[in-house]
């Protein structure tokens, strides 16, 4: 579980936790709701301590405790991922497709912005033609036939 310093280092700067909460650019709500330990530390909450408390690295202000018996529960987002955010990297972009003839469904589904149910869907309607291909009869799709789907504008 992810812990944080900043509820030990705010009264050397900050007045209160109002204070606190408002150069963190967050709720006091939130500010409150982590400390009683109601509400897990999340991205904003990260990036507006890294804002309140600039002389600080990342390993000062949060720290992973033992979790107690919670080992199930997610973050949210990595360490790596804070270390991102704080370092002002931009957000991982998701590698663009290859101009390739055929894609696969997770393929259409990523360019089209659905879920591959969607795509699935469309597909058994005949309004998105398909290509069976291999024992399991997987599907694939010409780009060409995505493209003049997304012009034609079908979706339902």
């Amino acid at each position: 579980m992810l812990k944080t310093r900043v509820f030990e280092l705010y009264p050397g700067r900050y007045r209160n936790l109002s204070e606190l909460a408002d150069a963190m650019g967050i709720s006091v709500s939130q500010v409150y709701r982590v400390r009683k330990g109601q509400k897990f530390i999340n991205e904003k909450f990260i990036i507006g301590a890294i804002e309140a408390f600039p002389g600080y690295k990342l390993d000062d202000l949060f720290y992973v405790a033992p979790s107690g018996g919670q080992n199930g529960r997610r973050l949210g987002m990595s360490r790596e991922r804070a270390r991102q955010i704080a370092k002002g990297s931009p957000t991982p972009q998701k590698p663009d497709l290859p101009s390739k003839a055929m894609l696969t469904i997770n393929d259409v589904a990523r360019l089209l912005n659905v879920h591959i149910n969607t795509v699935r869907r469309w597909s058994n309607k005949g309004m998105l033609k398909a290509y069976r291909i291999g024992s399991r009869g997987d599907r694939r799709f010409r780009r060409e036939d995505v493209n003049s789907f997304l012009k034609e504008g079908e979706i339902d």
